[in-house]
């Protein structure tokens, strides 16, 4: 090889680093390297006992971060190792019912997320997926909500929930009205 060819393949091997590099920061593509196990939105977060009464009347109840003012909602999952995701969850408390989208921006791992109305009733379950392919979905059901349940992919399916059937038990953040 002549100097020359050594030089376009040295040039086509820096620019395919740095359009990998801008690619992950341009989708969201959250690398183990950069995920931390709390941010400053997490751990200004409370964490509470949420009992949820599954489709087979049984309750089931865990502790999870609360999200209930705009700078905890906005943080969420975003930065957070996968670790983290797969053994904590994120209840988003809404002053009164809303018409909101959750994003996937910055997240490490797929999310199961459910909606609760203002009754604590769930009315709906959605997987959403990280950003892999310059994608900027945005989740959220077709009616207000005033609570939303973030935790690993699987959750709701294991704890046997669904929309219609679950709901959040009565007291403390959601009581019943």
């Amino acid at each position: 090889m002549d100097k020359r060819t050594l030089s376009l393949s040295g040039l086509l091997v820096a620019a395919t680093v740095v359009l990998t590099g801008a690619l992950a920061w341009f989708t969201g593509i959250l690398s183990t390297e950069s995920c931390q196990e709390v941010t400053e939105g997490m751990q200004a977060m409370h964490t509470e006992e949420v009992p949820l009464l599954n489709d087979h009347g049984k309750i089931v109840s865990f502790q999870s971060h609360v999200a209930d003012d705009n700078t905890e909602r906005a943080a969420g999952y975003q930065y957070i190792c996968v670790n983290i995701i797969d053994t904590s969850t994120i209840l988003f408390v809404y002053p009164q019912p809303v018409s909101a989208r959750f994003h996937m921006r910055n997240v490490a791992a797929p999310l199961d997320i459910g909606f609760f109305d203002d009754k604590g009733k769930l009315i709906s379950v959605m997987l959403m997926q990280p950003y892999d392919d310059g994608d900027s979905r945005l989740y959220g059901p077709p009616q207000p909500f005033q609570y939303a349940l973030e935790a690993r992919q699987g959750f709701f399916a294991d704890h046997n929930m669904s929309a219609g059937k679950s709901r959040l038990v009565p007291g403390g953040l959601y009581d019943s009205k």
